[in-house]
């Protein structure tokens, strides 16, 4: 697959041996909000600590800093900070997964701009934590703290876990209905196919790391659509047949 310009970002004149996190604008009155809209806020600033300083480096007295809140506050809503990890990791988990769910199961799209809307989807949540094309903050939540799984509940382990097994089913029905729809060759070794696009899933935040920033991680998207889907594309006659059926459905939901 061509490399596309459809993601477009202007590079940050800030140095990328000095870059630092962004930072959300802090909440004003936030230590006045509503018992809901506390929870929310906190966990929010405990994703983005997370992300950022891993487990280890992230503190109540650093939310509570950033909220114009006290320790105390946080310790009402949440108990402890394995409570509050668990769920953060529970939460962010099952909104990545309803993310990755339309985007695989979407049945109006091949499986390699599949593929690109996925690459689209890790550049926002790139630019959450990252000025320009070229930054290396963490991004995921899930790539970070599996670094430091043995510091955490079995239920965040557990959350984490559950990620993989999910998006690796969602995965493998996206190559499947692929296949079926004659865009992939009869003979595709379909569950090597689904298993390599997850190794990719759960690496994306590696990839970025360094100096490649986030070309890197598109880079290697575009090259697996390149050499593995096109060595097992169908005859080009039974792509094009593919690639006509959404319009064909779209046209037969308008009328």
């Amino acid at each position: 697959m061509p490399r596309k310009s459809s993601i477009h970002a202007v590079e940050s004149p800030r140095s990328r041996t000095h870059e630092r996190p962004l930072r959300s604008p802090r909440l004003a009155g936030a230590s006045t909000a509503p018992r809901g809209d506390m929870r929310q806020n906190i966990k929010r600033v405990a994703i983005r600590l997370l992300t950022t300083h891993g487990f280890n480096g992230m503190s109540y007295g650093d939310i509570a800093q950033e909220l114009g809140i006290t320790t105390t506050n946080i310790h009402y809503h949440f108990g402890n900070k394995l409570a509050l990890v668990d769920e953060v990791v529970a939460d962010y988990v099952a909104d990545v997964e309803a993310r990755h769910q339309s985007i695989w199961l979407d049945p109006d799209r091949t499986l390699a701009n599949k593929l690109r809307m996925l690459v689209e989807y890790n550049w926002e949540r790139y630019q959450q934590f990252n000025s320009g094309r070229r930054g290396s903050n963490p991004w995921s939540l899930i790539g970070r703290l599996r670094l430091e799984d043995r510091m955490l509940s079995e239920s965040a382990r557990a959350s984490l876990g559950r990620f993989t097994t999910t998006i690796h089913q969602l995965i493998r029905t996206a190559v499947d209905d692929a296949w079926k729809r004659g865009e992939l060759r009869e003979d595709a070794p379909r569950q090597d196919l689904a298993f390599l696009i997850l190794n990719i899933v759960n690496s994306s935040s590696v990839f970025t790391h360094g100096d490649g920033g986030f070309d890197r991680l598109e880079l290697f998207f575009d090259a697996f659509s390149r050499v593995m889907l096109s060595a097992y594309a169908a005859a080009p006659e039974r792509v094009a047949r593919a690639e006509g059926a959404p319009r064909a459905r779209a046209r037969a939901r308008a009328s």
